[in-house]
């Protein structure tokens, strides 16, 4: 391991925490592998500090490897997203902030019923509420998933 991935490992695991939703055990762990990772490394706090969000940009690959789990389609362009789930609910996703939000179709217009950030949180909503796909032959693509 590099110097640059403790790093930011270390900036990853400070985010598991309470406010976040991670267990107290889950936090305690977190906060150990830090303190091992900083004491391997020789690594200050100030150099674990957050880096430029600019810096870092996600990349569809993420949000359309969760979906094709599920035989979702992701469509996209530019720093927008979307994918229909059943026929009356739609998630918007905004790639450049990392928000998406399911929204579903009423007679009288659409309701948002969950708003929430990053992929994984993404990934815990569709395990709850989107049935996987299963096939042998793959769901959509093949073995490449070329775009």
């Amino acid at each position: 391991m590099k110097i640059e991935d403790a790093l930011r490992k270390i900036r990853l695991l400070r985010l598991v925490n309470a406010e976040n939703g991670a267990s107290e055990a889950e936090a305690e762990n977190a906060s150990n592998l830090v303190r091992r990772l900083m004491d391997r490394f020789a690594v200050r706090s100030e150099e674990t500090r957050k880096s430029n969000p600019s810096r870092f940009r996600m990349s569809w690959v993420y949000w359309d490897h969760i979906l094709y789990d599920f035989g979702l389609e992701l469509h996209h362009f530019g720093k927008r997203g979307s994918v229909q789930i059943g026929g009356d609910k739609q998630v918007l996703i905004r790639l450049d902030t990392g928000e998406w939000r399911v929204q579903q179709t009423t007679p009288e217009g659409t309701d948002l019923l969950i708003k929430d950030i990053g992929v994984e949180s993404f990934q815990t909503y569709l395990n709850k509420n989107s049935p996987r796909m299963h096939s042998l032959t793959g769901n959509r693509r093949g073995a490449s998933r070329p775009r």
